[in-house]
């Protein structure tokens, strides 16, 4: 009798906790999923908004040519991109490409402005260093809306459309860089 009850007594216990453990494994794994999803859909945010700043250069550039300086902003460089982090939870194998573009994305921003530095350099001509800071912005915008499509579906976020009443950002930044290859 006794042993019978020990063995269920161990046996109760021994279950309860291998229950106890892999619902806080369950537990634990779903918060992760949900953190990393959070990150994602932040990650993909930040890069729409960089679009956005682009084609918002780009347009006030486009404003300051037509009014002869007068209105709007000319470019001389590429915009910044706000400082952002590649959660290990990116790295993941069907996920770890979005991961490593995402990763280099900086570095391409900064060699698109080095470019536009050099024209100077090249040329000491103000018009050449714009349109190449147009071409080089219009460019980065139109990666960044890409990789954010990317992330978007790697996580299976929803989509977006960067669209705002009349402004469209991915619209502006193509016309910038069809009217430098144009020029070109």
């Amino acid at each position: 009798m006794t042993e019978h009850l020990l063995s269920t007594v161990i046996t109760s216990a021994l279950v309860a906790t291998i229950a106890g453990a892999l619902i806080n494994a369950w537990l634990e794994n779903r918060r992760e999923k949900h953190s990393t999803r959070f990150e994602a859909l932040s990650a993909a945010v930040t890069l729409e908004g960089y679009a956005i700043t682009c084609a918002e250069a780009i347009f006030h550039n486009g404003l300051a040519e037509q009014s002869l300086g007068h209105a709007g902003a000319f470019m001389g460089s590429v915009p910044k991109f706000p400082t952002i982090t590649v959660p290990a939870g990116f790295l993941k194998p069907e996920k770890a490409k979005v991961a490593d573009r995402l990763m280099v994305f900086p570095q391409e921003i900064r060699q698109a402005d080095q470019w536009v530095g050099l024209q100077f350099d090249f040329t000491a001509e103000v018009e050449a260093v714009r349109e190449e800071a147009v071409g080089q912005s219009a460019q980065m915008g139109l990666a960044a809306i890409d990789l954010a499509s990317n992330i978007r579906k790697a996580f299976k976020l929803p989509e977006r459309k960067l669209i705002f009443s009349v402004f469209d950002v991915e619209k502006t930044l193509r016309k910038g860089l069809r009217e430098v290859q144009n020029n070109a």
